[in-house]
Formats: structure tokens, sequence, C-alpha cells
């Protein structure tokens, strides 16, 4: 997939002849062939005609919003996917049935569990948090409901925030996960991946023609898209992991960021040197996103098939 990403301020977007035309102050304007895009990503400042979200619609080409101080104003239009009521219907009904939705909410966790567990380093709470999620694992088979499964969970989320917070250094201050606003660069760097990460969930949820909306392990609320955030816990361990190596490398520091009313930001410099990193596992990322919508639509679509044979 090819993204295009725009980060700066006062930029204006337009359509012509096959191509998207980027304008910016006192700078010739730059023209994009829009044959070469997939995926348009933007802050909320870039403006944009009509015209042109009517051709990335058109051309099957994603647009995504991102606002890095407001989260929950970040939105994404993805273009027009293919559409399976059948599959869609079966999913509506399997996530309002306890029966049908635990054995899937149980299996992103375990999955999740699995991937964690080959991530972690020989440290004393990473020792501590391996023999946890051993434990987890076994109590997953004996799983009766979705609060226990919460339980189960979300101690093993407790303890690798805990290990990762021993990985960081501690100038960084990062004590614990906090969205709204993030208080430090972890945090601010790590709702800024899942930002991304998540629409990218939503993507691969209609490319499969899933309903992004209905999950199975987080349940529907309002302004929450549950089956993306479903999607994506097998590969929280990954991202977590992504981050803490950025700021071990040097690539990212407290230089980046700035920290105001709002939270913590991350800067002009650093989000160039973020964007350049996560294109490199990007792709990779959204293959293992797929996986987990086709898994889903297949088991789906399995039940279906027998349900037409009975």
């Amino acid at each position: 997939m090819t993204h295009v990403i725009l980060d700066r301020r006062q930029l204006s977007l337009e359509y012509a002849t096959d191509c998207i035309i980027v304008r910016a102050p006192e700078q010739p304007p730059r023209t994009l062939p829009l044959s070469r895009i997939d995926q348009v990503i933007c802050m909320h400042s870039v403006q944009l005609t009509t015209q042109l979200i009517g051709q990335l619609q058109s051309r099957g080409i994603d647009l995504i919003v991102l606002n890095q101080r407001h989260e929950q104003n970040s939105f994404a239009l993805f273009a027009n996917q293919q559409r399976q009521v059948e599959r869609r219907c079966r999913q509506y009904a399997w996530q309002q049935s306890l029966t049908r939705r635990l054995p899937i909410a149980v299996q992103f966790c375990r999955h999740k569990f699995n991937i964690l567990n080959r991530l972690l380093t020989h440290t004393a709470t990473g020792e501590a948090l391996h023999q946890h999620i051993e434990v987890a694992l076994r109590q997953l088979g004996s799983c009766e409901d979705d609060a226990q499964l919460r339980g189960i969970e979300g101690s093993v989320q407790r303890l690798a925030f805990a290990h990762w917070r021993e990985q960081l250094p501690p100038q960084l201050g990062f004590s614990k996960r906090e969205r709204r606003p993030p208080p430090d660069p972890v945090n601010a760097a790590l709702s800024l991946t899942y930002t991304l990460v998540h629409q990218e969930a939503v993507r691969q949820s209609l490319r499969y023609a899933l309903d992004p909306q209905l999950g199975f392990y987080h349940r529907p609320a309002y302004g929450r898209k549950s089956l993306a955030c479903d999607l994506m816990e097998p590969l929280r361990p990954q991202v977590e992991t992504w981050v803490v190596r950025l700021f071990n490398s040097g690539l990212l520091d407290r230089r980046h960021f700035s920290t105001r009313p709002g939270g913590c930001l991350l800067g002009k410099e650093g989000r160039q040197q973020f964007y350049a990193a996560y294109d490199e596992v990007s792709t990779h990322w959204s293959r293992q996103l797929g996986a987990g919508a086709h898994w889903l639509s297949r088991r789906i679509d399995r039940d279906c098939e027998e349900a037409l044979c009975d």
C-alpha cells in the first residue's frame, strides 16, 4: 500500500486530471498521481475540496484525518468495499449471544497473550509477566462470561505496562497508560500509533464485509468501533514494543514533544521521524489485522454454510 502523509499546516488539496494538487504558501504546487496512492493521511488543519473527496471515494482511496490534540475528533472516510448482507446479519446475531461471542473473544485474547509471551525480555518483570500469562492462558479455558474475560485480560495488560515502564528511561515520565490527554511522551506516541492502527483495523473490517461497530470482546458502545478494537488486541504487544524501541533507540526523545494544557504533543521534527518509522511497519501490521478479519469472516461463513445444509 502507498500512503501519502500530509503533516504540514496551511496545506490545501484539490483534484485535477487524475492527480492531487498540493498547495502550500509561498511554494509551487506539487502533483501526486492518484493511480499510485492507496491511502491519504493528513492532519486536521489540511483543507480539501469536495471534488477531491469524491474522487478518492470513487477510486478506492481511503482518507484518514488525524487530530493529535483531540484524538476523538480523528476520522476516516473509507472507500466503498464489498458488502455481504448475510455475513453482517450473522455477525450481529453472534455478538448478541454470549455462547457465540465468548469463544471468539477468548481467541482474540489468547492470540494476544501468546504474542506478548514471545516478545518478553529477560528481566524480573518480564519473568513475572511470563508466569502470569501462563496462568491466564489456562484460565481462558474455563472462562464463563464477559466480565471474567475482561478481568483476565486486564490483569495481563496492567503487568505489561509495568514491564514496558521498566524498559523505558525514567525521565520520560511514563507511569501508566493515560489517553485523554496523554501526559507524557510515551503516552502521546502510543495514542498516535493506536489512532493509525485503529483506522487500519476499521478498513480491514470493511474489506471483509464485517461491521466495525459490532465487536465480540469489546462490547458495542457509543462512539466505539468495537470490532476494530477486537482486531487490534493481538497487535497491541507489538505496537507497545515498537513504541518502547522508538525511545530506547533514540529515534524519539523528550525534546521532540511539548507539554500544553491539552496534553503532551509530538512536534514537527518528531512527527517526521515517527511517520518514517511507522511506514516501515505499517504494511506488516496491516496484514496481521487483515488476517484477523479474514479468520473471523471465514468462521462466520462456515456457520452460514452449515445452516444452509441443515
